[in-house]
This record gives C-alpha cells, sequence and structure tokens, in this order.
C-alpha cells in the first residue's frame, strides 16, 4: 500500500485531495492507496475551507503549529502503507501521477522522487524572484537531478520506504527549522540509501510575491544558521550546501566582517530590486542570502537596528 500524506497549512487543500481520490477511482486501485491529511493549525477561514476532506480522506487536525518538518514525522503513526508519498498541499497534479508512482513499488531503492515545475504563467513582474529561483534552483530536470540524486533532492514530491524514512526523518528539534530538502536529501546520502529521480512533476500551485518570498527567505536563512549551529562539526555538509561553505570561506579568510559592510551598504537598493521584479539576479540573490547568513550568525543584535 501507499500512504499520500498531505501536510496542510493555510492553505486551500481540497481540490489536490480530491483530485488523488478520482485518480485512485479511475485506477480501481482503492485497497492500493489510502490518503492522511493533517492540517498544522490552519487559521479558522481555512479550516472551513477545507471541511469537506474529512469524507474523502482521513483527516486530523494538530492544536498548534509545529512546522511542516514536525508534521512529517507524525504521518508513520497515522498511516499503514509500506511507501509514504510526501505532496505539498499547493500541488497540481500530472493525469498519471499516482500511476506514474506504482511503477517504482517495487524497486529496489529507498526514495523516490518526481520532482516540480513552474507554471510559466507565474513569470511576471510581482512573482518573477520566487519564479527565477524555483526554476532555476530547486526545481530541476529530472535529468540533471539523477547526477545528484541528494543534493537535488526536493521534498515537495516524493515517496520513501516506511523503514527508509524512519532511518532518514528530521530530528524533532531540527525538523522546526525548515529546510527539508536538504536535510533529508543529506541523510539519505549519509545513510547509503539508493534514490531514484523519476519525471513525475507536479506544478506549484501557490507562489509567492516577491515582497512574501524575500521576507521568507530571510526567515529561512536565519534557521539555516540554528541548523549551521547544530552540524558545524560536519565538515561534508557544511561544504555541500553553498551558502554555509559560503561563509565558512569568508570567515576562515577573516572577510565576514568586510562582506557584512561593503554589502550592507548596497542592501537597500538590492532589495528594491528584487521586490520590484524588474532587475531579479540569482548571483546578487545568493549574496543577499549570504549577508544575512553573516548578520544571524555574527551580528543577531544589529537584525533589530537595521
Amino acid at each position: 500500500m501507499i500512504s499520500i500524506c498531505v501536510h496542510i497549512y493555510n492553505y486551500y487543500a481540497y481540490p489536490l485531495v480530491r483530485r488523488l481520490t478520482t485518480q485512485i477511482e479511475q485506477m480501481k486501485a482503492e485497497e492500493e492507496f489510502e490518503i492522511v491529511c493533517i492540517d498544522d493549525c490552519s487559521k479558522g477561514y481555512y479550516l472551513n475551507q477545507n471541511t469537506g476532506i474529512v469524507d474523502i480522506a482521513k483527516y486530523l487536525r494538530l492544536k498548534e503549529h509545529v512546522g511542516k518538518g514536525r508534521t512529517m514525522g507524525l504521518f508513520p503513526k497515522y498511516t499503514s502503507g509500506e511507501w509514504l508519498l510526501f505532496v505539498d498541499a499547493d500541488s497540481k497534479l500530472p493525469d498519471q501521477f499516482l500511476k506514474t508512482y506504482m511503477q517504482y513499488v517495487d524497486k529496489k531503492v529507498g526514495a523516490v522522487v518526481g520532482g516540480a515545475i513552474y507554471d510559466p504563467r507565474d513569470n511576471d513582474h510581482e512573482h518573477r524572484l520566487c519564479y527565477r529561483y524555483g526554476t532555476k534552483v530547486e526545481c530541476r530536470p529530472v535529468a540533471e537531478r539523477a547526477k545528484h540524486p541528494y543534493q537535488l533532492f526536493n521534498a515537495r514530491n516524493f515517496m520513501i520506504r516506511r523503514e527508509t524514512f524512519e532511518k532518514v526523518k528530521v530530528d524533532p528539534r531540527m525538523g522546526r527549522y525548515g529546510h527539508l530538502s536538504l536535510m533529508l536529501g543529506y541523510r539519505l546520502q549519509m545513510n547509503h540509501i539508493p534514490t531514484l529521480h523519476v519525471d513525475n512533476p507536479v506544478t506549484v500551485g501557490y507562489v509567492e510575491s516577491n515582497a512574501e518570498y524575500l521576507n521568507k527567505t530571510v526567515e529561512e536563512v536565519e534557521n539555516l544558521v540554528k541548523i549551521y549551529n547544530e552540524m558545524w562539526e560536519d565538515q561534508r555538509f557544511c561544504r555541500q550546501e553553498r551558502i554555509i561553505s559560503s561563509y565558512a570561506r569568508l570567515r576562515r579568510m577573516g572577510l565576514c566582517g568586510i562582506y557584512y559592510r561593503l554589502f550592507g551598504m548596497t542592501k537597500a537598493l538590492v532589495e528594491s530590486q528584487l521586490v520590484g521584479g524588474t532587475t531579479v539576479s540569482l548571483k546578487i540573490f545568493r549574496r543577499y542570502k549570504l549577508w544575512h547568513f553573516i548578520q544571524a550568525a555574527r551580528y543577531p543584535d544589529k537584525k533589530k537596528e537595521l
């Protein structure tokens, strides 16, 4: 059996769940699948929108918001399948989504990664930052993903054996920090788990505005510093994560302070360009992220001043 696991937080997930049940019915495979949704303490508006899910899937609500990482760790308790299929609530599914995954349940692998794509119609000025970073960095074609199965792991859409997930699931302490693709990919690599990338992408349904994505990025970078503080002795991990490796190189050269001051002089201009969406340079965006990493790692008290 494949247990389909959907983490919900402040999103209208009923269309996804309805689409999943339709595909199961079309295949006449009701005995081969179960759908389990866990709502991560969404606001009342979204709870009301998703009330219909209880009629077509197992639906649980958490009393407090714990984050996607911690919620993901709860699914084995409420599912029974040999395989766990994780899919984000905003995903738009291809027609043969479940049928494609079924082809791999007998393969001698621990995880199967379907990937994700963006709708080109979302490439407008208001959403360009999220769109460009998503298409160029996070959501690579299957041929490219297959060459780097762990580094390009994407937690938005993947299937994993239950026993494998128990080995690699993120520690609850770390789960609150996000970066699930990074952490799960690395733990699969460290445990030498065969990981297969296939062409079965979902389309990202919710694309953040430039301002929203920039704010989320700052929060993610600050959380990455917390992960670094827990794992700084693991040199292999630090070399693989680009922002951390750049920070470590500057630190060895004694240049963190200089970089922080010099880039800080242009930070407001960079933010204006990224939010405006007319000039979106991923190279400059990486430098922006590195600046925030240095601030969170070395100058946390200055955040309130800027």
